[in-house]
């Protein structure tokens, strides 16, 4: 294994290396002073100096100098961020400054790596992050209120999070994954109905989120990929893919994928987080998960489902307040969401598997979308649950559009709903929504998926109003046709069986 160096063995180290690089003589540029005076720090190679951020080896001098010194410096080389053997700097404990993490080196998340108020986590592109193996103490990054993250990749030079493992040998579940908690508003209330902080779930130590910003901003991801995450707690207390609680509209989330995940790739605890292309592959639950009042925006959505996991997993699912408490705790959880390809399983398996699952006074719009291979297409519990869904094309195994229920009916024939019919619903000529077949060829090859149709679903469709949707998708589904390769095409994507 590579050579592991600690940045984070304390606070004060953390902060000095967090801003070692030329030019910052007033904080983190003393640390590097020091060495290059005294010669505290022999060298032979860049690997050297991997302890330190933004340094590398000096081979004519033999000291470590900060990287962006740039060539010619006295034989000073660039950091190689296109290396596949690069050191691996650990990182653990809180961040509690402005902190950088550079290409040029792999990074090993080592327990709950906190991110706290007023410190700023940055990622450059191409930058590796690993989750440490830890049963007793998985490997989480929580970016908490008041902090930002800072990780923006490119197409073909994204930011990755995965396992520890070597690639041979990771699977769901072997580290924790990301958490970003911001101070949006969201509806959780204490026994008393008094609107509290929530307690995010899959953490043990922190993780309170919500306050009254719903403009608030916890940073940027673009181009991003997490993978073989997801930590069960405890049951019903398990660390998605990527977790958002409490986030705020000024957040900017576009082009992230979450695969091979053991819960949830994306659970929004309340909010306004608004995101774009997010991809969803093999999660061991659902692919897109709100609550707790979430109000966010969501437009060009993917998801794959795992036809191996024979459990009760959805596309779409979504509550208020998972304690269904009566009347519905405000603000209610309300996304509106155009243009989503959800491709089920493909396969009839014993528990019940939906594209839409709405419930516990949950309220939703949702648009443009198509939801293939499920069992059945949507299903509502819960009298108070309100569902807009319209303009979208619903090709299932068993029912297209729904299970008939009925009042004395069991499993999914139950009427959970107070007689609420959802086969009116989806039928009604007003909303135009279609049981076809979508006409996708690759929607479930794991490998090489094509998520578009072969001729653009441009009849019934919608045209996406308002500032933050693209009004140029007026089609069904997450992509124009089978040329549309947003979600396949670079590198920030991966898609495989395992």
């Amino acid at each position: 294994m590579n050579d592991k160096r600690r940045l984070t063995d304390s606070p004060a180290l953390a902060l000095a290396l967090s801003t070692l690089t030329a030019g910052a003589l007033a904080t983190g540029g003393l640390a590097c002073s020091l060495i290059v005076e005294r010669r505290g720090e022999q060298c032979n190679a860049d690997a050297d100096c991997a302890r330190f951020d933004d340094a590398v080896c000096d081979v004519a001098e033999r000291v470590c100098v900060p990287a962006s010194s740039g060539p010619g410096g006295g034989g000073v080389t660039p950091a190689d961020c296109a290396a596949t053997d690069k050191p691996i700097a650990e990182i653990a404990g809180d961040i509690t400054e402005d902190f950088t993490l550079r290409c040029g080196l792999d990074y090993l998340l080592e327990g709950q790596v906190n991110v706290t108020a007023g410190a700023t986590l940055t990622v450059e592109k191409g930058t590796t992050i690993r989750g440490d193996i830890n049963p007793q103490a998985p490997a989480v990054l929580v970016v908490h209120p008041g902090s930002k993250l800072i990780a923006v990749g490119t197409k073909d030079e994204p930011i990755v999070f995965t396992s520890g493992k070597a690639p041979e040998d990771r699977r769901p579940g072997d580290w924790g994954g990301v958490i970003l908690l911001g101070n949006a508003r969201i509806n959780h209330v204490d026994g008393e109905g008094n609107h509290v902080p929530g307690q995010i779930e899959g953490l043990t130590n922190g993780g309170q989120y919500g306050g009254i910003d719903d403009n608030d901003s916890s940073g940027t991801l673009k181009y991003v990929r997490i993978e073989y995450s997801g930590v069960k707690i405890a049951p019903n207390n398990e660390i998605n893919g990527l977790t958002l609680g409490g986030v705020g509209r000024g957040t900017i989330i576009d082009f992230v994928q979450v695969r091979h995940v053991s819960d949830d790739c994306f659970e929004f605890f309340g909010g306004t987080v608004n995101a774009k292309h997010l991809a969803c592959q093999y999660s061991g639950d659902d692919a897109f998960d709100w609550d707790y009042g979430y109000r966010g925006k969501l437009q060009f959505l993917v998801a794959q489902q795992d036809p191996g996991v024979a459990e009760e997993t959805n596309g779409f699912e979504g509550d208020n307040d998972p304690l269904a408490l009566t009347p519905a705790p405000e603000p209610r959880s309300e996304p509106t969401i155009y243009n989503a390809t959800l491709c089920g399983k493909g396969v009839d398996l014993d528990k019940e598997q939906y594209g839409i699952l709405l419930r516990r006074s949950t309220r939703a719009t949702i648009v443009n979308t198509i939801v293939t291979g499920f069992e059945s297409g949507l299903d509502v519990r819960d009298p108070e649950t309100v569902p807009n869904v319209s303009s979208s094309i619903f090709s299932n195994l068993v029912n297209d559009f729904a299970f008939a229920e009925v009042s004395d009916g069991t499993g999914p024939l139950a009427d959970d709903d107070g007689g609420f019919d959802e086969i009116e619903l989806l039928s009604d000529p007003d909303r135009k929504n279609q049981a076809v077949d979508p006409g996708i060829q690759g929607c479930f090859d794991p490998s090489a998926p094509v998520f578009g149709p072969v001729k653009s679903l441009t009849e019934n469709a919608a045209t996406p109003t308002g500032d933050f949707f693209d009004p140029g998708a007026a089609f069904v589904g997450a992509f124009r046709d089978a040329d549309d390769t947003w979600a396949t095409s670079g590198k920030w994507a991966e898609w495989s069986a395992n």
